[in-house]
């Protein structure tokens, strides 16, 4: 091994330990939802509607002013998530909340203020299939996944440089990622639906 080599080794290994290191619970975290996501058979997805009716004062919901209206819903509905969609019709208004596992929605009557609210829980399993999809999940979240799938990508790249420059290793390790990469194609050519 020259020296350029074992220098792409080392540099590779502790880029490629630590990389791990600081990803080590998200890749886990993503590793597991991605289960959950993958088998909605396991029942752990299972949702609760509840439904209820509110009403807001009547010249909020006929002036149809988007602040206000929220307002008004969060203040008579308990609603805490966050805002996802509002759509002002001439004759009525659907405001949709949502966070990971959670959605509200709301239609109101701007005649007279009336407002149905169905509210779906989907549990705990739901807020982590939410986070794993960076559904309803902010952009906070979202940058975080960001960052993790950059830790994967150079986890991955630095794992190749170490099978690369251990000529023991090298043979074995190309014909695994060739056969993984081969198996993946395949998989999907024959396999999902186009």
């Amino acid at each position: 091994m020259n020296g350029f080599s074992r220098e792409a080794l080392k540099w590779a290994r502790t880029v490629h330990i630590y990389i791990s290191m600081i990803g080590f619970l998200m890749f886990l975290f993503f590793a597991g939802t991605g289960i959950v996501l993958n088998h909605d058979s396991f029942g752990w997805d299972v949702g609760h509607t509840s439904e209820a009716q509110i009403s807001l004062p009547g010249n909020v919901a006929f002036a149809g002013d988007q602040a206000a209206v929220v307002k008004a819903l969060r203040l008579a509905a308990a609603v805490t998530l966050p805002l996802a969609q509002y759509n002002a019709h001439p004759d009525d208004i659907e405001a949709t909340f949502a966070g990971p596992g959670k959605r509200t929605q709301a239609l109101i009557d701007r005649r007279n203020g009336i407002a149905r609210i169905t509210v779906e829980d989907r549990g705990p399993a739901g807020v982590l299939a939410d986070l794993h999809k960076g559904a309803a999940s902010g952009k906070a979240w979202r940058a975080i996944m960001d960052c993790v799938s950059v830790l994967l990508g150079v986890s991955s790249l630095t794992g190749l440089v170490m099978v690369l420059a251990l000529p023991k290793r090298r043979r074995w390790g190309i014909f695994a990622a060739a056969a993984g990469t081969v198996a993946s194609v395949v998989g999907w050519w024959i396999w999902v639906p186009r």
